[in-house]
């Protein structure tokens, strides 16, 4: 079974009433070896409470990657075409994939989002001599990119970190929702 198919099954579970627990006890016996994919699709997916109480910022974000795709392209005009552009396609194709995952309330997405816009502010801190309006409007966007990806990833999706599901003392995989409920 895949990610998304293994979502959508807990998110039909969640919606019918049955608590994360449950849902992951069930899954775990089925299947013993796939325990902490288990547990990270149950991590990555948000209450109902907290996906309404934060979807305004969420929605921000997701505009935020796009405008910031947008001046990814204005910023490379014009486009020299005996140059390779793959590096451009990359740089501007990513932000519309975290768009994507953002819009679709992917736990596992937000750190991720945030430290790769981190690394890309630096890159741009670095490499900008003369700012442009365009370029400075890049950094503005990006800075507030990293904040709300970690600002929704702290608080909506606490018990999940860069590379899975966090565990408590006794090893076992904390799946219970935000001190938040």
């Amino acid at each position: 079974m895949g990610f998304l198919h293994i979502s959508h099954s807990i998110t039909t579970e969640l919606e019918a009433g049955l608590s994360r627990e449950e849902i992951f006890s069930r899954l775990s016996t089925t299947e013993p070896e796939s325990v902490s994919k288990y547990a990270y699709c149950i991590a990555s997916i948000p209450t109902r409470r907290l996906r309404s109480k934060y979807l305004k910022l969420n929605g921000l974000l997701a505009v935020l990657f796009v405008c910031y795709t947008v001046l990814i392209i204005l910023s490379e005009l014009p486009i020299d075409l005996n140059k390779p552009t793959i590096f451009i396609l990359i740089k501007s194709l990513l932000p519309l994939v975290f768009a994507y995952f953002t819009f679709h309330f992917h736990g596992g997405a937000y750190r991720l989002m945030g430290w790769w816009c981190a690394y890309d502010l630096l890159e741009n801190l670095l490499l900008s001599g003369a700012p442009t309006p365009v370029a400075a409007l890049k950094l503005l966007i990006l800075f507030a990119i990293i904040v709300l990806s970690f600002y929704i990833a702290r608080k909506v999706f606490p018990n999940l970190g860069i590379l899975g599901p966090k565990k408590d003392k006794a090893g076992r995989y904390i799946l219970a929702g935000s001190p938040e409920e």
